[in-house]
């Protein structure tokens, strides 16, 4: 793709999905008798009492359907058991949509998958218990893995496994699960503890070798990898018998070197624990990093050291997919407890930026628009503005490039962040913003 369409991509995609609070369980529901009673309120303190546990695995337990809650992984389930009120954790969810809807109870519908699913999403309850998504992305290119093709990664932070039964056990809650199996093909949750990294030194990148530009800009590579328990070399390697785990970081410090000239560093490193549903594979670590660039990243792919070095990658992994991601949300926390990325915009006195899902939800008195690409969650605009419409920090963006403006979620004019405003103004974009 060249660098005038990955622009074009991006800012269609930005505009299109801003700051959206897209939000996944682990899990498809227990059944949906709305009549239940719920075992336990859903609070924020719910990982200070483990008492509560008792009564949140009874109503799991005899949730229609039966049982351990549609196929979790019964040894990882264990693991959350062993240490119910110990946490955060952060679950790492890979998504692939139905191109159009299929429910299970047989009802017609025109819905997509993705808009399926958007009915599903459980932006309160998560809410309820101090729960909050901190990263979300379309997946642009899926460079590594091609037995199933991702569109969308979620990570949402859970304050402990208490926490997050508890919301699994609510019968409103579970009666949205016949959403997500209408419009989700294939997923895989995986629960992840975070390994502590320190912030970057440069996070705008503008001392990079190849720094970000509007043609092309930064962009965070994905590693979901799966280790052999020990390494598979060639047989001409001529090395020792070690872990693939010991062969990645191998791999890892031959090419540190040449990714810190280039500016590139890492956002989050994932433990996994183990994966929750959706897959027998055991995985081991999860790696985020945000490249300067595509110019950035093939001059790292070129380095002579990172190459020669590249055999203990090939003998390290027994599975992994590698994804470049542009996203629209990113709140990991370093290890100095800062978050990297972009934040949800802030909700102002009249309304504007408060999170939606259809334009019902918003305020009304002129901010009546829910802005999103038909995903669980958007923010609430002034469509239709003029100059002083918006207040801070938003600004009305109006007189968009003709040949682009059918392709914005807006008519006309909207309020939007300030922060966006540089992709707005750009070509192919070309909106003036006041």
């Amino acid at each position: 793709m060249n660098a005038e369409k990955i622009r074009e991509t991006i800012s269609m995609k930005r505009l299109t999905m801003l700051i959206a609070l897209l939000v996944y369980s682990a899990l498809g529901g227990c059944g949906n008798d709305d009549t239940k009673t719920p075992p336990v309120e859903l609070t924020t303190n719910l990982c200070d009492d483990p008492s509560n546990l008792q009564a949140v695995l009874e109503a799991l337990q005899s949730g229609e359907g039966g049982g351990m809650f549609g196929g979790a992984n019964q040894e990882q389930f264990e693991r959350m058991l062993a240490a119910p009120t110990e946490g955060p954790f952060y679950m790492f969810n890979l998504l692939k949509y139905r191109e159009w809807a299929v429910y299970p109870d047989g009802r017609e519908t025109d819905l997509t998958g993705r808009e399926a699913n958007a009915l599903y999403a459980p932006v309160e309850f998560l809410e309820a218990i101090g729960a909050q998504p901190v990263f979300m992305t379309e997946v642009h290119n899926q460079i590594d893995g091609d037995d199933i093709l991702w569109d969308e990664i979620a990570v949402v932070e859970y304050p402990c496994p208490l926490a997050f039964l508890a919301m699994l056990s609510q019968p409103e809650f579970q009666k949205r699960a016949i959403h997500k199996e209408a419009g989700v093909e294939r997923t895989i949750a995986i629960v992840t503890d975070l390994v502590p990294i320190p912030a970057p030194n440069d996070p705008e990148q503008s001392e990079a070798t190849f720094p970000p530009t509007s043609n092309d800009p930064a962009f965070d590579l994905i590693h979901v990898m799966d280790f052999h328990d020990i390494a598979q070399y060639e047989p001409d390697a001529d090395e020792p018998e070690r872990t693939g785990r010991e062969a990645w970081e191998m791999y890892q410090a031959a090419g540190v070197g040449a990714s810190e000239d280039l500016g590139h560093y890492p956002t989050a490193v994932l433990e996994v624990q183990g994966v929750f549903v959706g897959d027998d594979r055991t995985w081991d670590q999860i790696m985020m990093v945000h490249m300067s660039s595509m110019a950035g990243f093939q001059a790292l792919l070129d380095d002579p050291i990172r190459e020669a070095a590249s055999y203990h990658r090939r003998a390290a992994l027994a599975h992994n997919y590698s994804m470049i991601t542009f996203p629209m949300l990113s709140q990991i926390p370093y290890a100095d407890g800062g978050s990297n990325g972009t934040e949800p915009p802030p909700v102002t006195s009249d309304g504007t930026g408060t999170i939606c899902q259809t334009d019902e939800n918003c305020p009304g008195n002129g901010v009546e628009k829910c802005l999103t690409d038909g995903g669980p969650a958007g923010f609430c605009t002034r469509e239709g503005c003029v100059a002083g419409d918006c207040q801070s920090p938003y600004l009305c963006c109006h007189d968009c490039n003709e040949a682009v403006a059918e392709m914005l979620p807006f008519e006309g004019s909207a309020c939007l962040p300030d922060d966006i405003v540089p992709q707005l103004t750009a070509a192919p974009v070309s909106c003036t913003c006041d």
